[in-house]
């Protein structure tokens, strides 16, 4: 064990020091257990939050045979676990009531570490380690952390009493600070049900009754109706020019063109359905969602099956593979993957245009967003669905506006599939929903007062959002001052932590076990130690 002395003449020394152990869990069902319904707690990621774990969530337990292979990683009293993958950074102390409990290799485990420094400390040095790498990284995750980064991290233990006021300190300014977040994150969920609730009526017409008074010869149906012809010229002329180019490729030998697809036509709807509809104004259309879109070819579709786009496609530049987190953040730039126009021509029935919409169909799904102008050729993964909007129709805004809103949201997740993550309705499902469609002028005055109400929710959103911001900084703030010995007096007749290792040290020398070691050669690792004030 190598012990430093700070300048507050606080210890410090790495946590693989003054651990017995610092491991990973693992999956029973590579081992042939399977989960259960009830019994041992199998904790994951996802059952970790706010420093706790959430007992309510746990969904997968274990056996005690399985419990009993999986030695290393049964939970005790005091160990503290460390997410290392997917949501990376997550903490918590293990409890008497959440035993017994095991978990897998997506969550560190720390075990022996209380006779040295009070596990809460612990976990708020940990929790400081994470906010400072992921202000490094800026994107606010980190990338990976592996169990020899957790070994290699400096620890800084001060007396065991200046450690219990320095807790007692810290939870006391925490609380003050939890309860006013508590009141910003209460405003914030009144916000947004304020924000359905405007969107809602919108989209029953309930904010334009006087436009409609005023603009008595605005009639969706009409509109609809020439749409369709228009749509069924289009066709006649598509089917000219086809008959056309088949007789010029049977005078060349050549294979004969794909026959024109006639244009996109939903199920007539069915009184039943009309019931549902029934507050809604009769200048107003009932049609299907596939009636919303572009007669055109692929103009609704869902991304290819995961093997057509693998990694080993992927070409330095060329043509972008749009992704998931392109639709989940409402941003086209973002992504790195990119295939050649030999392949892009073979999955050309997946690509996009300016102005197509994506949507993520897996993961956190329903999430869409409109491609701009200047965005990269390209075609979409197996985690989106592109639709490209008839815009004389339905106006952009107004799509949007409706496809976000809670109220369709709902009707597209209905029946979602999956156990571990949900994934979107089917595309036929969606191209069958019943669409209230207002008269294109009308949706223009629909949008004009959604975008009037809800201009003053925005600003408070974005003031209570930098409070949380400030929030966040300040318990940092708190962190940071506790770490750098500012935040409590010291007390001179304290036994120094120093003192305090080195007796652990010898007593673990003392009951080490005595092992034969057979000679062989030794390679050395260096081991770079990582500093949580730096």
């Amino acid at each position: 064990m190598e012990i430093s002395i700070n300048q507050n003449g606080w210890a410090v020394t790495s946590l693989e020091d003054i651990a017995t152990r610092i491991t990973k869990g693992g999956t029973p069902t590579t081992y042939g257990y399977s989960f259960q319904t009830s019994g041992i707690n199998f904790l994951k990621v996802e059952n970790i939050s706010d420093g706790r774990v959430n007992l309510k969530s746990i969904t997968d337990f274990i056996g005690e045979e399985a419990h009993k292979f999986q030695l290393k990683s049964q939970l005790s009293v005091n160990d503290i676990l460390f997410s290392i993958a997917g949501t990376i950074g997550e903490t918590c102390v293990i409890r008497e009531e959440y035993l017994p409990a095991n978990t897998n290799q997506a969550l560190a485990i720390i075990k022996g570490t209380d006779v040295a420094i009070i596990p809460k400390l612990l976990q708020l040095q940990l929790e400081a380690f994470v906010a400072k790498v992921k202000m490094k990284a800026r994107g606010g995750a980190m990338n990976n952390v592996s169990l020899e980064d957790l070994k290699n991290l400096l620890v800084y233990i001060p007396p065991v009493p200046e450690q219990h006021r320095i807790v007692a300190k810290i939870e006391e300014l925490f609380s003050s600070l939890d309860k006013g977040i508590d009141s910003l994150k209460t405003a914030e969920q009144q916000l947004e049900i304020y924000r359905q609730s405007v969107l809602g009526k919108a989209f029953e017409g309930a904010f334009t009754t006087n436009w409609r008074k005023e603009h008595s010869n605005a009639d969706a149906n009409k509109e609809f109706e020439t749409i369709k012809e228009i749509r069924e010229e289009l066709y006649t002329q598509k089917i000219e020019e086809w008959t056309l180019a088949c007789e010029q490729a049977k005078v060349k030998g050549d294979k004969k063109p794909s026959k024109p697809k006639k244009p996109y036509a939903g199920e007539p709807i069915t009184e039943e359905e009309r019931a549902v509809f029934d507050a809604i104004d009769k200048s107003w259309a009932l049609i299907r969602f596939i009636d919303l879109i572009k007669y055109e070819e692929d103009a609704i579709k869902r991304g290819p099956f995961g093997s057509a786009i693998k990694k080993s496609f992927f070409v330095p530049s060329g043509y972008k593979v749009y992704e998931q987190q392109n639709a989940i953040s409402d941003d086209a730039t973002l992504g790195k993957y990119y295939i050649s126009q030999e392949k892009y021509q073979e999955l050309i029935g997946f690509s996009i245009k300016p102005g197509d919409y994506i949507v993520s169909c897996s993961g956190t799904i329903g999430r869409i967003s409109k491609l701009p102008e200047n965005c990269e050729p390209g075609v979409i993964n197996q985690a989106l669905m592109k639709i490209r909007l008839d815009e004389e129709l339905m106006s952009s805004k107004y799509f949007l506006y409706l496809f976000r809103s809670e109220v369709f949201q709902r009707r597209i997740l209905t029946g979602s599939r999956g156990t571990g993550m949900q994934n979107l309705a089917g595309i036929d499902e969606i191209k069958a929903l019943v669409i209230a469609l207002p008269p294109k002028a009308e949706q223009e005055a629909i949008v004009q007062d959604i975008e009037s109400r809800l201009s003053v929710c925005d600003k408070i959103e974005e003031s209570i959002t930098t409070s949380l911001q400030q929030a966040e900084a300040l318990r940092q703030s708190i962190l940071k001052k506790a770490f750098e010995g500012k935040l409590v007096e010291q007390d001179p007749n304290d036994e120094p932590a120093s003192v305090l290792l080195e007796r652990i040290k010898e007593e673990r020398e003392k009951n080490k076990p005595v092992k034969i070691v057979k000679e062989k050669k030794v390679k050395q690792a260096k081991a770079t130690k990582t500093n949580i004030t730096k």
